[in-house]
């Protein structure tokens, strides 16, 4: 049962191979090996699809933070100018209709939430009156009654769920470093009543054919505990760098013996084959023959390896790190084709938007300019 490898770098990095076996003349593989290398494969392809989006997400976040932000705040200033300058008119009791207020109002709270929503600072005095008479409440009472809706919902999910979280704590007040202890505070909180339910979920009587489960898994779990183990043993013998002599070979056992080492602490069992099969061919020793056995041992960690890598794939694009980027798009698969120069471009011609409102807002024509905003917005 021959296993294929494509070559690796002096270096021991880990692009472009493939670790599949390969069969024999008039041999078919059997369903273990076909699933070996369907799984490696699509390890292979996961943890470059991984790889790939982190380069393309930190581009797209260089490009945000270097030509977006810059407009973004400038969008800011606009819009309050916008709002400081269309207030007085909302307030006016002879110049607009009742209609026309009612769509003058529905325009300032927009302008108003978009300012929000870009701005981490808070409002001035003049900006919190404003809130007040659009929303009939104090901007500080907003913030709370906001917060008492984000904890009371986020305590129903964890209900849901048989878990008893505390919000109680959370104010509005906290700084970043307070609000981050306090998240970490409930994450060890979240652990440990999980943990509980699980022990008490397990002193249950348990059927016949859950403990039959039980034992099968815990025998696999004991098999690639051994396995992993024993990979690295012999792999750590072979690599060692200290008794090399030759300091080009020993420089590459150096590099491989890291990468060997950190496989071995994330429980890799991918890593460890690959590097196991790269090195016996290196050495043109015979090639390692796994077994259908063992392999369906490694195959069912290769699939919890698929499973986390999927989770990976999907928790990465909704990394708080591009929380700046979400704002773009409807849904976060979008964000890998995200065009953010078609996004710049729009930011500017809003901004020239408001930059031309803002100079007939102050000008003489305010007030036709308005009943053109409202009668604008009424139509669209």
């Amino acid at each position: 049962m021959p296993i294929s490898n494509k070559k690796t770098s002096p270096e021991g990095k880990s692009s472009n191979k493939e670790l599949t076996i390969t069969k024999q003349k008039q041999q078919l593989l059997s369903k273990p090996q076909q699933a070996f290398n369907r799984l490696v494969k699509k390890i292979e392809k996961l943890r470059h699809q991984i790889t790939s989006t982190e380069q393309i997400l930190n581009e797209k976040l260089t490009y945000y933070s270097q030509h977006l932000h810059p407009l973004e705040q400038e969008l800011v200033h606009l819009r309050k100018q916008v709002v400081k300058l269309l207030f007085p008119f909302y307030t006016d009791k002879k110049t607009l209709t009742k209609k026309q207020k009612q769509v003058l109002k529905g325009i300032l709270v927009q302008q108003v939430n978009d300012i929000f929503s870009f701005s981490n600072e808070e409002p001035d005095e003049e900006l919190k009156q404003v809130f007040e008479a659009l929303e009939g409440m104090k901007y500080e009472d907003a913030e709370k009654q906001d917060l008492e809706n984000m904890k009371d919902e986020m305590s129903a999910m964890f209900e849901s769920f048989s878990f008893k979280m505390n919000f109680d704590d959370l104010h509005e007040n906290m700084s970043e470093e307070e609000m981050g202890r306090k998240m970490q505070e409930m994450e060890e909180q979240f652990f440990q009543q999980a943990e509980n339910l699980n022990n008490r979920q397990s002193t249950r009587k348990k059927t016949k054919k859950q403990l039959e489960k039980e034992e099968r898994e815990r025998q696999a779990a004991e098999i690639k505990n051994k396995s992993i183990s024993r990979i690295y043993k012999q792999l750590a013998k072979a690599l060692h760098p200290d008794l090399e002599r030759d300091a080009a070979q020993k420089a590459r056992k150096e590099a491989l013996m890291q990468e060997l080492t950190t496989a071995y602490e994330n429980n890799d069992l991918h890593t460890l084959l690959r590097l196991e099969l790269e090195w016996i061919q290196k050495e043109e020793t015979n090639l390692y023959q796994l077994t259908d056995e063992k392999l369906s041992i490694y195959n069912e960690v290769l699939k919890e390896q698929v499973a986390e890598l999927e989770a990976e794939t999907y928790m990465q694009l909704e990394h708080p790190r591009y929380q700046p980027l979400l704002r773009f798009v409807m849904f976060p698969e979008q964000l890998r084709t995200l065009n953010l120069k078609r996004e710049q471009q729009d930011l500017n011609e809003i901004l020239k938007s408001l930059q031309k409102s803002i100079s007939r807002l102050e000008g003489e024509s305010a007030l036709l300019e308005i009943k053109e905003l409202v009668e604008y917005f009424r139509r669209n």
